[in-house]
């Protein structure tokens, strides 16, 4: 607790919450990755399966420049797409989401890398969890799925098959990964091996946990709210949240592996780019 306010008082006496010229210039860069990934999810990526790939924007976001900085871009980010496409639809439900990922991306890995142990037994509980409830949702709900999120009418309806492909092939994918990653962790004794094993995991359950946030629970609250305000409709949660929230669940066992494997790529970019940020606004060099 004395560490934790002597920190406190240290990032106040250098003037830490000020932004420098390198955060200012990567504010910029990151930005732009972000229109880039907007504009490709917009006109490349659609369809049923369409992947958001900004969500993994913003999950870099909290990794380059912290959880707080990270937070007010992912703001501005919103604030700026509502300026140039208008903001006749503008909903505090889907503004708040860029920047609760940035922040909890921030601190998530933080939190991963305090205790390895626990990092491993805490990822095999909820994937465990996770995989009961797909096998659940699966065997109750197979020939009452939409194609997507925002597919309200039946006349289309996934078959079992595919369904079944979509489903076992990600969480087949995610177990194999964890499993080879687990393996690697105890079997090796290169230091670099284990970390790079135990760096890869936690980027794969921060992934997980702020999908299951925003995506699977937030995700079908707040269409229902733009549905209502905005479409004069009368939707009910309890009727309609398990409609939209059940293929946003089978649609991101696809997009988990991509976003970790996008992530895990750049990480080490990521990590230069932190020491920097601490090194300019701390003046402190950082691992």
């Amino acid at each position: 607790m004395i560490a934790f306010f002597q920190n406190v008082r240290r990032k106040i006496k250098v003037k830490a919450h000020r932004l420098t010229v390198f955060e200012i210039a990567m504010f910029g860069i990151l930005l732009a990755l972000y229109f880039i990934a907007a504009t490709l999810e917009k006109f490349v990526f659609v369809g049923a399966f369409n992947i958001g790939i900004t969500y993994a924007i913003f999950i870099v976001f909290g990794l380059a420049i912290g959880p707080w900085k990270g937070a007010i871009l992912g703001i501005l980010c919103d604030t700026l797409n509502q300026v140039i496409y208008g903001i006749s639809t503008w909903m505090i439900e889907y503004a708040i989401i860029p920047a609760i990922i940035a922040f909890m991306s921030g601190w998530f890995v933080r939190f991963m890398f305090l205790k390895q142990k626990t990092t491993w037994i805490f990822g095999y509980i909820l994937l465990s969890l996770l995989t009961i409830t797909f096998v659940l949702i699966l065997v109750f709900n197979a020939h009452q799925l939409p194609v997507n999120e925002v597919s309200v009418k039946r006349t289309k309806l996934l078959t079992l098959n595919f369904v079944l492909g979509v489903g076992i092939t990600g969480i087949t994918f995610i177990w194999i990964t964890t499993l080879v990653l687990t393996i690697i962790n105890i079997s090796t004794r290169d230091f670099k091996k284990k970390m790079n094993a135990t760096l890869l995991f936690s980027i794969l359950l921060t992934v997980f946990v702020i999908l299951i946030l925003s995506r699977w629970l937030w995700g079908p609250f707040a269409y229902i709210n733009y549905h209502n305000r905005f479409r004069s409709g009368h939707w009910e949660y309890k009727k309609y949240y398990p409609i939209f929230m059940i293929p946003i669940m089978f649609k991101s066992l696809l997009e988990i592996p991509i976003y970790t494997a996008l992530i895990f790529a750049v990480f080490p970019l990521l990590a230069i780019i932190r020491r920097k940020i601490n090194f300019y606004s701390n003046k402190i060099h950082t691992y």
